[in-house]
């Protein structure tokens, strides 16, 4: 460190000597203990302000206030600062204080201790360093592949999730990656400038508690080595984190969930994000709503609505419900409501009232039940063992035969497009027809291209593109006329009628195996009706499409006239020759 006392010329006596090495020594100490090193240590000293005698003695207290052992750099020192070092020039050394390359250590192995000197007549500059460590490092999370950090958490105690949060739950599909994982790479120790071994912490590994739907999935390098390991999701559904001061400890993908009662406490579910899991719901109230992908169960639908991509199980579904599933509908009991299967069936397992049923299959299941007043569209429709009471309206292939027009219509649109192409297409061939006469007498002045004007007018008969591009391009290269150029536009004009005629025809056959699977359905079609018609009760069977604009009258039309129970039976079947077959026993 410098000071403004201008050295001495003269020899130093003991109480001054002190007194400089003190200076020196606090100078040194208050810079040097400002750093956060504890690898290596820097002295700058000003051999103009401090003689060598002070130098060394402020250096060898220095050295005990900082526990660095000093014999061996005061000797290299005493040698060097009594050595002549012409202006300008310095003395440089570095010399190996301490060693431990053959200790058996192989994590010591690697430390060592240097001291490194630079002097010139004015300066002397004074650097111990050791070995800096190598840290460990504990497993962590590489890569997350969802919002993690968004994530509420895992269920709530009781079992079931907030479902207030449910759009902040992470989604995840089968086999989408969820964290990539480092393993723990154990560190190395160092040295200290004062020789002493610096150790570092053992290396800790990331280890979660995967409780269900998370796969590991293992990762290694060209040689084998670990380098880490996915986690992977086992199945559709949300993302459950368990975290401790916000440290993940535990992860699960849940695909079926529990809610006590979907009402204001939670609000609806699947409003903005469709829900991805299946739900079993205990109430849903009025007014709320749930779309989910996966399967529906619930207790009572309060007047509440269920959407799913999958089935619906339900017991009791109360007036005002609307119940829509890709799949099967199960309920017990259902008032009011409105129910429509998709692709499925519905099964009504006790009790039908005042209830609109769309589906492509309505059946009871039990060896006694009552429909009241009800609606009913399907294809295949089993009613056995029913009380009838009320109005009671069946539609017995309606939706199929509505499909049929609509597809019959759809390929009339289509073959008059079709027939449209083909005018345009004969009017655009006259046209280039009448364009290559005038190429080919233009060619004719040319030898040279007859050729390739025989090539092209051959693959005219075929109409092949390709030739014709080919031979229009190497006759254009010779003779770049109007001809050429207005041949070239008709052709392409050609080519995109020719692609939309290809178009409409893969259309047209598709509209054609539609209509043949339609008529595959409607022939597969049967209707049971059977059981006890009840005192002002009426069965109204309507068969086939809606005549448009006009009220359609049942095919079937059965009022109860008796003050007791009629029994009644019907069977209805269709067939493509002879329509509807309605038997009645």
């Amino acid at each position: 460190m410098e000071t403004q006392t201008p050295p001495p010329n003269q020899p130093l006596s003991g109480d001054r000597l002190q007194d400089k090495a003190d200076i020196l020594e606090n100078n040194l100490f208050n810079t040097t203990s400002k750093s956060n090193d504890k690898i290596s240590i820097h002295f700058k000293i000003n051999r103009k302000q401090y003689p060598d005698s002070v130098i060394i003695k402020g250096l060898l207290q220095l050295f005990a206030r900082v526990n660095i052992k000093g014999p061996k750099i005061l000797l290299v020192l005493r040698k060097m600062l009594i050595r002549t070092i012409p202006e300008g020039n310095q003395l440089k050394i570095e010399k190996q204080l301490l060693n431990l390359a053959e200790t058996e250590d192989p994590d010591l192995s690697r430390l060592s201790l240097t001291l490194g000197v630079i002097l010139t007549n004015k300066l002397l500059q004074l650097t111990i360093k050791g070995t800096a460590v190598i840290p460990s490092r504990d497993g962590a999370i590489a890569k997350a592949f969802f919002d993690h950090e968004s994530c509420p958490g895992m269920l709530l105690k009781n079992g079931i999730i907030d479902y207030r949060e449910i759009n902040k739950y992470p989604i995840v599909k089968a086999g989408d990656n969820l964290f990539f994982i480092t393993p723990e790479s154990q560190g190395k120790p160092g040295m200290g400038y004062d020789g002493q071994i610096i150790h570092v912490p053992n290396a800790l590994p990331l280890e979660f508690c995967l409780n269900g739907g998370v796969k590991r999935v293992d990762r290694s390098d060209k040689e084998g080595k670990n380098i880490g390991y996915f986690l992977n999701a086992g199945k559709t559904g949300v993302v459950l984190l368990n975290r401790v001061d916000n440290i993940i400890e535990g992860i699960e993908i849940s695909d079926e969930l529990d809610v006590n009662r979907l009402d204001y406490s939670t609000g609806n579910i699947g409003t903005k994000f469709i829900c991805p899991i299946s739900m079993k719901i205990d109430t849903i109230c009025s007014g709320f709503k749930i779309r989910a992908r996966g399967k529906v169960e619930a207790n009572v639908l309060e007047g509440g609505e269920i959407e799913t991509k999958k089935q619906a199980q339900l017991h009791t579904i109360m007036p005002g419900s609307k119940v829509i599933a890709q799949n099967d509908i199960t309920t017990h009991f259902s008032r009011n409501a409105m129910l429509t299967s998709k692709t499925g069936c519905i099964t009504i397992l006790d009790e039908l009232m005042d209830s609109t049923l769309i589906s492509t299959g309505i059946s009871f299941e039990k060896n006694k039940g009552i429909l009241t007043s009800s609606t009913l569209d399907a294809e295949t429709i089993a009613l056995k063992n029913l009380y009838f009471c009320g109005e009671n309206n069946i539609y017995f292939g309606r939706r199929l035969f509505s499909k049929k027009q609509t597809l019959i219509e759809a390929r009339e649109t289509q073959e008059k497009k079709t027939l449209s192409l083909d005018e345009q297409e004969k009017d655009l061939m006259e046209k280039f027809h009448y364009e290559l006469k005038r190429l080919t007498k233009a060619i004719k002045k040319n030898p040279l291209l007859l050729n390739n004007l025989r090539n092209l007018i051959l693959a005219t008969r075929t109409m092949d593109f390709i030739t014709l591009d080919t031979e229009l391009n190497a006759i254009g290269k010779l003779m770049n006329t109007k001809e050429v150029s207005i041949i070239k536009k008709r052709l392409e004009t050609l080519r995109e009628v020719a692609g939309k005629k290809k178009d409409f025809e893969e259309e047209e056959q598709e509209l054609i195996e539609k209509i043949k699977e339609t008529n595959q359905k409607m022939s597969m079609m049967t209707l049971t009706v059977e059981g006890l018609l009840r005192r002002a009760g009426t069965v109204k069977i309507y068969t086939g499409a809606v005549e448009k604009d006009l009220p359609q009258k049942p095919a079937v039309f059965i009022e109860s006239e008796r003050s007791e129970d009629t029994f009644i039976k019907i069977g209805c079947t269709y067939n493509s020759r002879k329509g509807f077959k309605i038997i009645r026993s």
